[in-house]
């Protein structure tokens, strides 16, 4: 199963968001139920791995975070592929060591054997998806969309969830389920 641990995006931070979302007349908007700032990506796990995480999850312990969601951006150059917004937030690096330390844990890899590709934590929430040939006009749009919101930011809210999600790819997009989660706790 393809799989990821992610901080679930507020209530209160939701709806600003889908506001945002439906300004956008190009490619393909992530669904609400789908938005979520992700922790670390497992990629390809077993049952077995997901019931270990599942576990070391009922154990984990942080306080819950003020998350801030501010400033839109594009991830793939010139040929963009996602629209995002940042996310930041004290605590928030450290959230993410924590958590990808519990996913190597000595025991977890030994049992599970779930590595973690080393890379730079860059916390965002994906609010769109571009095919990689874009026309003109819908690059036109998008630009404008840019202009118009670049600078979109929201005042924090406490983000106080983290769950270990299944993807399941589709054709029209993926589908989230929730295999386990951690309240954050002050």
């Amino acid at each position: 199963m393809r799989a990821f641990l992610a901080l679930d995006i507020p209530d209160d931070l939701l709806v600003p968001l889908t506001r945002l979302q439906a300004g956008l007349t190009v490619g393909r908007v992530v669904p609400e139920e789908n938005l979520h700032l992700t922790l670390a990506f497992l990629g390809e796990i077993s049952e077995v791995q997901a019931q270990d995480l599942a576990e070391a999850l009922s154990l984990f312990h942080h306080p819950a975070i003020d998350l801030t969601l501010s400033g839109l951006d594009l991830f793939g150059g010139k040929r963009p592929d996602v629209l995002f917004i940042g996310g930041h937030g004290d605590g928030l690096a450290h959230l993410h060591e924590k958590i990808a330390h519990l996913v190597r844990e000595a025991h977890l890899v030994r049992e599970a054997g779930i590595t973690l590709p080393r890379s730079r934590f860059r916390p965002h929430v994906t609010l769109a998806r571009f095919g990689k040939d874009m026309g003109t006009r819908d690059q036109a749009r998008l630009g404008e969309f840019l202009q118009l919101n670049g600078t979109a930011s929201y005042p924090p809210a406490s983000a106080d969830t983290v769950t270990l999600y299944r993807s399941h790819l589709r054709e029209d997009g993926p589908i989230y389920e929730a295999l386990a989660e951690a309240e954050l706790r002050g």
